[in-house]
């Protein structure tokens, strides 16, 4: 008897998250609205975020911890200009993302979380 083990496909098992849910990747209706929406969910590895917003409105800048509560740009991981932007979570860790148009990130159109090893 042969028994056949076939690899675990861990896409199969990735989430695509809408960051703010149907309210989208926009200034928050109150200070803490992406915290809250944060701890709502869980974040694995494989997963992806989608940050929701028209081309020109906002941008989405992955910074470390140490700039995400200034609202300091400088020595950004990432940067997105269109809409929608797709981010791919393929580590572990927290993860810290803001907007940096029109004073956003002021206004608390900011975002960390924590990113999960796959329990798979």
């Amino acid at each position: 008897m042969a028994i056949l083990v076939a690899p675990i496909d861990l896409q199969c098992y990735a989430t695509e998250l809408v960051v703010g849910d149907s309210y989208g990747w926009a200034n928050p209706k109150h200070p803490h609205f992406y915290t809250c929406w944060g701890e709502l969910h869980t974040f694995n590895v494989g997963d992806t975020l989608l940050f929701n917003f028209v081309n020109e409105t906002h941008d989405v800048v992955e910074v470390p911890e140490y700039a995400y509560g200034q609202c300091y740009t400088e020595h950004a991981i990432s940067l997105i200009t269109s809409g929608p932007g797709v981010v791919n979570l393929t580590s572990s860790g927290t993860r810290y993302y803001i907007s940096t148009r029109d004073r956003d990130c002021e206004k608390h159109m900011k975002l960390a979380i924590i990113v999960e090893t796959s329990s798979v």
